[in-house]
């Protein structure tokens, strides 16, 4: 559906996190659904102003995040990830302080990392099992879920469970997380809510971008919950709108076969 925002993002904008990686890859998403959905979302948590020019500490601390997530299934400490950068634990905290500012980092009460887009330190309804990794890792949403492979270059067993039946629904990538290889049930949809409320999409939109396992659940969770807007997308198109966001997230897609784990 169409949404009116204050502040629109147009389908094939793009934000230069720095100089030589700017995201989405629109050329990974060719449904017009789903380009529109992709900017309605980056639009209404304000990704242009907050997600542009970081600068290297902020980059750095960054990259060392995620790839802590893939590698060991949960967050490095501020002291890790001041071991992997080279930066010291107080540059680490002012870095992680400003990635929390722009929405990149989500920070619990005792400064630790809770979430970093696409995963989380939490428990939530959509697990993903990284090939090479042998890791297993939660996801913010269900669309994190489906991009966290092709942001790593992995291939990914996606466990979650239809939002409005409880039913399992199960996705597995190929070909390093870029082709969607297996969907059961095969009728599974995406709801891809928009909201931004608080300065955390982690708090707020992740919990509406949401698997169904059928058309009818979809119709069913709607009915109940018809006051958030958002998109009605199908697994291919959702799984595109995915690669398009977290492909480019760590300069295209590592491979994970070789790429560098990071050292913590």
């Amino acid at each position: 559906m169409a949404l009116s925002l204050t502040a629109e993002f147009a389908p094939g904008e793009r934000v230069a996190l720095r100089p030589d990686l700017a995201l989405p890859d629109w050329a990974l998403l060719a449904d017009r659904a789903g380009r529109e959905a992709l900017a309605a979302a980056m639009a209404v948590a304000g990704r242009r102003e907050r997600w542009a020019a970081l600068d290297d500490a902020e980059d750095a601390v960054r990259r060392t995040v995620l790839l802590g997530f893939a590698a060991f299934g949960a967050p490095p400490s501020v002291m890790e990830i001041a071991a992997s950068t080279g930066l010291d634990r107080d540059a680490v905290r002012t870095a992680l302080a400003r990635l929390t500012e722009r929405d990149i980092v989500v920070l619990d009460e005792t400064g630790a990392v809770a979430a970093a887009y696409p995963f989380s330190a939490e428990a939530t309804p959509h697990r993903v099992t990284l090939a090479h990794f042998g890791t297993t890792v939660h996801a913010l949403c269900a669309v994190d879920a489906l991009g966290i492979g092709g942001m790593l270059g992995a291939d990914t067993l996606i466990e979650s469970r239809c939002a409005a039946s409880g039913a399992p629904v199960t996705l597995r990538t190929e070909d390093h997380g870029h082709t969607l290889a297996k969907l059961a049930p095969a009728d599974t949809v995406i709801w891809y809510g928009i909201a931004h409320a608080g300065g955390c999409a982690a708090r707020s939109g992740c919990a509406l971008k949401l698997f169904f396992r059928s058309e009818p659940d979809l119709v069913a969770w709607r009915t109940r919950n018809g006051e958030y807007p958002g998109y009605r997308l199908s697994a291919p198109v959702a799984f595109q709108l995915a690669l398009a966001l977290f492909t480019p997230m760590l300069g295209g897609g590592q491979r994970a076969d070789t790429a560098t784990t990071v050292s913590l």
